[in-house]
């Protein structure tokens, strides 16, 4: 049995967690929730801010970790690279936790390459924002270079909305750091991959659906991505490359980019660490058959072994679907069926963020959207079929107003 310490143990790693459970090893588990369910499989519990670096250290020290783990939280991931060089454990390099932290960062690194992505520049104050907004014209996407989830991100057609968007970006930026840059008119796309032993994978790719307005906030995501078989293909190839410019060799990648109409693929950001919201830890093995989960585990004990050749686009053997559900904004929930749904035959995960006797809040952000929904089926017609008949069986009753 090793002692593995996991950052960030909550529902989006869970999968994970069960894991490390299943291979029979002891978790020291830490979240900034006392109620965060991947405290349910743990032998030790911390509640404990995934940026506390020193406490996180304090923790690994007092159980002598074996290892350190964590996924989907570029936070998270920044606290076990540190943690992991002082104690001398498997994981991936601090430069990699900064790219993944820094979007100006990833910019720079990939701009060396020649990798294309939108005229961008870093801003503080807000004249340098305008300063960049008049050099790059409307519409500009503001976004802070170290925030998660769109916290922080808007898209601006003129100086009052730019104005206003630097409020937001400023207060979601810990640094204080933002970047102004083009914005690229097209489809929204994710890439992820792998660092194996032998290299990096493209393993999956997906095409994207947001709502449309000032707030990027995704709702769909479909795999593999609507798009000819050979633009999948120029995907994967340029999301190894974005891999590779930016020198990531352990765990997971998560890349976004946008295709524009001429086919042309701009770089969003890649990070790496698993894409949220199940993808890495549910959706991709799922894809892909590959127990993911295991082969992370391993390396973070060093003892993967696991090869794999470069299949490309046959890494993809199913469809899925990763959709978010809206409820009616203002009302209060009476009774909603979560558990019959959740174990109908193609759904893979469902999660409300809200139940019996909760008001339906309206989304501000990725964190803040209303139900989660990741369907499974052998092709994307059957998906969107699957989709059809869990809307048809999802049952909410409100309370009358």
């Amino acid at each position: 049995m090793k002692k593995v310490l996991v950052i960030g143990s909550g529902w989006e790693q869970y999968a994970l967690l069960h894991k490390i459970r299943e291979k029979g090893h002891s978790i020291i588990a830490t979240h900034p929730n006392r109620n965060a369910q991947g405290f349910q499989l743990a032998d030790a519990t911390y509640v404990k801010d995934s940026r506390d670096i020193a406490g996180h250290i304090r923790i690994a020290e007092a159980h002598k970790v074996d290892a350190v783990v964590t996924d989907n939280c570029d936070f998270s991931f920044f606290t076990a690279s540190v943690l992991a060089r002082k104690l001398n454990l498997s994981f991936a390099e601090i430069q990699s936790a900064i790219f993944s932290n820094d979007k100006f960062a990833q910019r720079q690194a990939c701009e060396v390459k020649e990798i294309r992505q939108p005229k961008y520049f870093r801003v503080r104050t807000m004249d340098d924002v305008l300063k960049a907004a008049d050099q790059l014209g409307f519409p500009v996407v503001l976004k802070p270079v170290d925030s998660r989830g769109t916290f922080g991100v808007t898209i601006c057609h003129d100086i009052q909305q730019l104005q206003n968007a630097y409020y937001d970006a400023i207060d979601n930026s810990s640094g204080w750091t933002l970047i102004c840059e083009q914005f690229i008119s097209g489809t929204l796309v994710t890439v992820d991959g792998f660092c194996f032993r032998n290299g990096h994978r493209s393993l999956a790719v997906a095409s994207r659906k947001y709502e449309r307005g000032l707030k990027p906030v995704t709702k769909e995501i479909i795999y593999p991505a609507e798009f000819s078989e050979s633009l999948n293909e120029k995907l994967f190839k340029n999301h190894n490359t974005v891999a590779s410019a930016m020198n990531y060799r352990y765990g997971h990648t998560h890349g976004e980019y946008i295709v524009n109409n001429k086919e042309e693929i701009y770089l969003v950001e890649c990070t790496n660490r698993g894409g949220g919201v199940f993808t890495s830890s549910v959706i991709v093995p799922f894809l892909t058959e590959i127990d993911l989960n295991e082969i992370l585990v391993n390396q973070s004990l060093g003892i993967d072994n696991f090869d794999i050749d470069d299949k490309g686009l046959e890494f993809i053997r199913h469809s899925a679907m990763l959709t978010f559900l809206d409820f009616e904004v203002g009302k209060v929930i009476r009774n909603i069926n979560v558990s019959e749904v959740a174990n109908l035959p193609f759904v893979l995960r469902f999660r409300s963020i809200y139940g019996e006797n909760d008001m339906v809040e309206s989304v501000e952000n990725c964190a803040s959207r209303h139900a989660m929904l990741v369907l499974r089926g052998k092709t994307r017609d059957e998906v969107l079929k699957n989709l059809e008949s869990f809307k048809e069986k999802l049952k909410i009753e409100y309370y009358h107003q």
